[in-house]
């Protein structure tokens, strides 16, 4: 039988026009994931980003702030610290973000179908804490969210499966992932609770399985170096933690709103609209998904939310902690943004299109403004130049390892410093920063002096690096835009200060701030 050209033409431009969504979603993994490699190179470390770098520097079963995940997976992509880059360091969060983006479509297959997968995929990569802060940024979210979703995968997967032996399979599953969740960052109890909720309140059967128990325990053991180490290290991470949540004071309102407005615009505005819309219409939605997999997601979700806006009320929060909760939220509008399309709607592609230029354009012009902008965003005159500039956090740090790096060398070859001279830091930002960027790559010396509570895990790291011998000599590096006065510092433990070296970052022809490097001479005090 032979086929016409025309036939040919027709029959090609159909399987255009009808790719399975795993194509779609193969270039979206691949754009995305490039865009990430891309912004990686050519925006610094933030204050966080630095910090966790010593965790890779000092592996430990705990550290002060956090569990050890995020540090140990910097380690094996920095091929245990002989490849140390911003990209590198970045590369857990890069590649995860590729892992969850096919991680959430296989999830959103579970809940619906392919397309509903496709979108919820769609909703991760226009999410500004999915796609940027945890998806380029290296922070202990990037790594618990690749888990955290592997363990919601195998809730769906064990609401929607009535083999006994494939339910028993996906219970001690959960325990595995729900475990590793933890071991990014202790909120990943929420999977257990919500998931336990679940059980309670619609699947009280699964109480009368031996593998939940099982399950639980495995969770257990893959926690416990976190309770060791608190136990040895007298539960500080606990009573940091907290003291972060403990309510002292009376309604905030202020605070509050800070919160809200952080989770509405580190999710996309756009995306929040759709997840509201999904939200007032789960009434109706008694014959779209599965009921059980509808309550999984909401407890696994809403819990985490209103805990984080529970507690804005009261005390000062960070509302990326309420961000693992968005993703069940995002497989929800999925499968209700798929039903929409089918009745013929057009709104939610334009609202995907609309959420997805949101994100563009803050990835592009945010990269711009890091690297071109000219001088500083901060109005601030002499001496407290570039003063609330955020960009100045992920910028100018390369410059002053050079600037450093050439002033030490005089100082050496004038015998005005010794070449183990260390630098010493009060506090744990920029403490980060001077570490990975200055004092690492030279191979120095980086002493903590100061309160545990500032310094965080650079007490610990002093193990390593040791204090300052009794008439020994130290540098201190402080900005204009976050400037420590040595003097104050540590006036009493070294007996002379000297006037600081300065030099100014410079942003496109302008000054964006000055660095300041002291040399503090004669150690008296331990």
């Amino acid at each position: 039988m032979t086929v016409s050209t025309s036939q040919s033409h027709q029959f090609s431009d159909h399987i255009k026009r009808n790719k399975p969504y795993s194509f779609y979603l193969q270039w979206l993994i691949v754009i995305t994931t490039v865009i990430r490699c891309i912004v990686a190179c050519y925006v610094e470390l933030g204050n966080d980003e630095a910090y966790y770098f010593t965790y890779a520097v000092q592996p430990d079963w705990n550290h002060f702030d956090h569990p050890p995940m995020v540090g140990l997976f910097i380690r094996l992509f920095t091929l245990n610290l002989h490849w140390i880059n911003d990209l590198a360091v970045r590369l857990p969060a890069i590649l995860g973000a590729a892992l969850n983006t096919w991680l959430i479509a296989r999830c959103g297959l579970v809940v619906k179908n392919e397309r509903t997968g496709f979108i919820a995929a769609v909703l991760y990569n226009t999410s500004i804490y999915t796609s940027i802060i945890a998806g380029l940024f290296i922070l202990p979210d990037s790594v618990q969210l690749v888990f955290w979703l592997a363990a919601l995968y195998h809730m769906l997967r064990l609401s929607t499966v009535s083999n006994q032996a494939l339910q028993n399979k996906q219970i001690l599953m959960l325990g595995v992932w729900i475990g590793l969740a933890i071991m990014c960052k202790v909120h990943g109890i929420f999977l257990w609770s919500g998931f336990l909720g679940y059980i309670l309140f619609y699947k009280r059967s699964l109480l009368k399985n031996p593998c939940l128990y099982v399950s639980l325990l495995l969770t257990f053991l893959i926690i416990s170096p976190i309770l060791i180490w608190n136990f040895q290290n007298e539960f500080i991470s606990w009573r940091f933690h907290s003291e972060r949540v403990e309510v002292k004071n009376g309604i905030n309102l202020a605070l509050f709103l800070t919160t809200t407005l952080g989770q509405i615009a580190y999710n996309n505005p756009v995306n929040v609209c759709i997840f509201l819309i999904t939200l007032a219409a789960i009434k109706k939605w008694k014959y779209l998904i599965h009921s059980h997999v509808l309550q999984i997601l909401l407890w696994c979700s809403l819990p985490i939310i209103f805990c984080t806006v529970l507690v804005s009320i009261f005390r000062f929060t960070l509302p990326h902690w309420s961000g693992p909760g968005f993703l069940g939220l995002m497989l929800l509008s999925a499968a209700y943004i798929d039903f929409r399309m089918k009745s013929g709607t057009n709104l939610y592609t334009r609202l995907l299109k609309i959420s997805a230029t949101l994100i563009a354009v803050v990835i592009v012009a945010g990269t711009l403004l890091v690297n071109f902008y000219p001088g500083t965003l901060s109005t601030r005159p002499w001496p407290k130049t570039g003063s609330g500039d955020f960009t100045l956090d992920i910028s100018g740090w390369e410059g002053l390892s050079d600037e450093f790096k050439k002033l030490r060398l005089n100082d050496i070859k004038t015998g005005r410093m010794s070449a183990e001279t260390p630098i010493v830091t009060h506090k744990w930002f920029p403490g980060g920063h001077l570490l990975y960027y200055v004092a690492y790559p030279l191979k120095m010396r980086f002493t903590g002096i100061g309160q545990l509570n500032e310094l965080h895990k650079f007490v610990w790291l002093n193990v390593i690096y040791g204090s300052p011998a009794i008439g020994s000599n130290a540098y201190f590096i402080t900005s204009s835009d976050d400037f420590a006065d040595p003097n104050i510092l540590y006036g009493k433990i070294f007996q002379i200060i000297e006037k600081p070296y300065r030099t100014p970052q410079i942003r496109n022809g302008n000054v964006a701030r000055y660095w300041y490097v002291y040399r503090l001479k004669n150690f008296t005090k331990k």
